[in-house]
């Protein structure tokens, strides 16, 4: 995926999360471009929405690292990094 693909996809998320949540008050059908905007406008009069903005940000960040990191990966590499963790998560939720 190419970022303009992943940038497009998270503003698509952003919108549906805002039509979803109780605060955003926007049926499902409404656009990505309006639902934004509201967004904004409910975080700043509750100003509960900073932290979830900086979270947002955090993870915009944390993911462009990581693709950057993930092309100097070779794939077998990748793979093997992800079975790693598989085998270790199941290792770990069978010993409780």
């Amino acid at each position: 995926m190419t970022d303009k693909d992943i940038r497009s996809e998270i503003e698509e998320l952003k919108a549906q999360l805002a039509s979803l949540s109780p605060a955003g008050g926007q049926g499902a059908g409404q656009p990505a471009a309006g639902a934004a905007p509201h967004q904004a406008e409910v975080a700043e009069e509750s100003g509960a929405g900073g932290w979830l903005r900086d979270i947002m940000k955090q993870a915009e960040e944390l993911m462009g690292g990581l693709d950057l990191q993930l092309k100097d990966v070779p794939a077998k590499t990748a793979l093997m990094i992800f079975a790693l963790g598989v085998v270790t998560g199941r290792l770990l939720s069978k010993r409780d």
